[in-house]
């Protein structure tokens, strides 16, 4: 009887630790099915070099898999669809046997010169799951042929977004080349991009731009653009935009004095070899994306430089003037999102980009290049748009794009008085205070080196924020501000940041400019 017992009791234990066990499962098996997926798909000699940026996804949230199936392959064998794919490795048409290659798609172009590739590199559309033309979650790629190439990348993204975030993180670098069309439009280009970042971007944006337009003084002195461009972007920023003209390993800003200004693959390797990495980089413009070739597009090498940006956006082949205009103005609204991983920026500009309306620019633009047939198919110049630029980088790369700061402006006796909410974490609070926007100073193609340089120093000032207050978390958030312009106030902790904008005039009271 005495062994009976104890055997029921051995039975009743397995039992019950069995039924532990299958729930312990099961609930785990549920947390991981609601966690968004960040796949990658690569080759077995990359596998190793990869699990840091694994672990670090695996730390933002995310279920992780990593898979040396082919792409098809990897996403087939998941129960759900992922939020993010990853592709790693190189790709170039006869090399499919090389340890490091890793697959494309591709689109027949719809062209307008007859000079045209037909065809082009779309990664987009293995993220394109019903078939629509339209990819359904961010792609990005790592192009590289080492693990070494590899770990460097690698190493940038988890530098990049370890930092602690800075009010810094709020400027825009912007570089618009020359349009090359007519002189009309290139004197029209700089203050057509000046209204559009007025009216698009988040007021808290800080701009930096050099226009292409020798009658501007954003302009400054030509033969400085390419280092001028490389110190201030290696201050850091949202993200940087480069628009304009350009071929595979080069964008072109403008011809001066029988020159051609250009930046090059050499200039990124020249000015970008510090080891602090980047904002991300979007070259809207031809080209520069084209990774499916030998030697490194200008995309490439930007992302393979210690010091170049943490990605890059680029395209893969020629892209159209109207397609790529929408996209940048889309690209800048969405600095008013809570968006804050760059494939999900750039997904969401895009296909809001390809909805966009403008008939006057319609008009200007849509053949301003030239046709192929009596009338241009704007629709599969947008098809195509959506479906031709490469994210060179982890999609899933998170940049600090704040949260809202909650915070009240309120005008009374000749001034306003302000207030802000502490969000969780936050530990300083930076006040900042940019004056109402004046007539830049003029200048004209004859000016000499050291008056165009200062033009372009006082020009690029009228967009800055200056310093008022830094607040410790201890301190009262709270002050006066008795000028007109516009008010910021940024708060930081180690890992986030918030910000708020406020227009202040003297017509009661204020809320953040929508």
């Amino acid at each position: 009887m005495r062994k009976l017992i104890s055997n029921s009791l051995v039975q009743l234990f397995l039992f019950l630790a069995t039924l532990l066990s299958t729930t312990l499962v099961l609930a785990v098996d549920r947390e991981a099915s609601q966690k968004p997926i960040w796949l990658v798909v690569t080759r077995p000699a990359f596998a190793q070099a990869v699990k840091p940026l694994e672990q670090k996804r695996a730390k933002n949230g995310f279920q992780t898999l990593v898979s040396t199936q082919t792409i098809a392959e990897a996403i087939a064998g998941l129960d759900r669809q992922p939020a993010f794919l990853l592709l790693v490795g190189d790709c170039q048409p006869g090399e499919e046997e090389q340890p490091w290659y890793m697959p494309t798609q591709t689109r027949k172009l719809y062209r307008w010169r007859i000079t045209q590739k037909e065809d082009f590199a779309s990664d987009v559309l293995w993220g394109d799951f019903d078939d629509d033309l339209i990819p359904d979650i961010p792609v990005g790629r790592i192009p590289v042929r080492t693990p070494q190439q590899l770990k460097l990348v690698v190493d940038k993204i988890l530098a990049f977004e370890n930092r602690r975030p800075t009010p810094s993180d709020l400027g825009m670098p912007v570089w618009t080349g020359s349009s090359g069309y007519s002189a009309m439009l290139d004197s029209m280009a700089t203050l057509l991009l000046l209204g559009i970042v007025e009216k698009h971007a988040s007021p808290w944006v800080e701009p930096w731009i050099i226009s292409a337009n020798p009658m501007h003084p954003l302009c400054g002195w030509p033969p400085d653009q390419v280092k001028m461009f490389a110190g201030r972007f290696g201050k850091g920023g949202l993200f940087a935009v480069l628009m304009g003209h350009s071929s595979l390993r080069s964008f072109h800003s403008m011809n001066f004095n029988g020159a051609s200004i250009n930046y090059t693959d050499s200039d990124v390797k020249a000015g970008l070899a510090g080891d602090r990495p980047g904002p991300p980089m979007m070259i809207i413009s031809c080209h520069t994306g084209r990774f499916v070739e030998q030697d490194n597009c200008l995309a490439e090498t930007l992302l393979l430089q210690p010091g170049g940006p943490v990605a890059v956006v680029a395209a893969t082949t020629e892209s159209h003037p109207l397609t790529n205009y929408f996209s940048g103005v889309a690209l800048l609204q969405q600095t008013r999102t809570n968006n804050n991983r760059l494939g999900s920026i750039w997904l969401a500009a895009q296909k809001q980009a390809s909805e966009a309306r403008d008939i006057i620019m319609e008009r200007m633009l849509v053949e301003v290049e030239g046709k192929l047939e009596e009338e241009m198919n704007v629709a599969k110049l947008r098809r195509d748009q959506i479906l031709m630029y490469a994210l060179l980088g982890d999609p899933a790369t998170q940049l600090n794009f704040p949260d809202e700061l909650h915070a009240d402006v309120k005008y009374s006796d000749g001034g306003w008085r302000w207030n802000a909410r502490k969000p969780q974490g936050a530990t300083r609070l930076y006040v900042s205070f940019r004056p109402p926007a004046q007539n830049l100073p003029q200048r004209t193609p004859q000016v000499d080196k050291e008056t165009a340089r200062k033009l372009f120093e006082q020009a690029n000032d009228s967009f800055v924020f200056k310093p008022v207050a830094e607040l410790s978390a201890e301190a009262p958030w709270e002050g006066a501000i008795t000028e007109q312009g516009t008010l910021r106030l940024v708060a930081t902790g180690p890992e986030q940041i918030h910000a708020a904008a406020f227009e202040l005039k003297p017509d009661g009271p204020t809320t953040p400019p929508k």
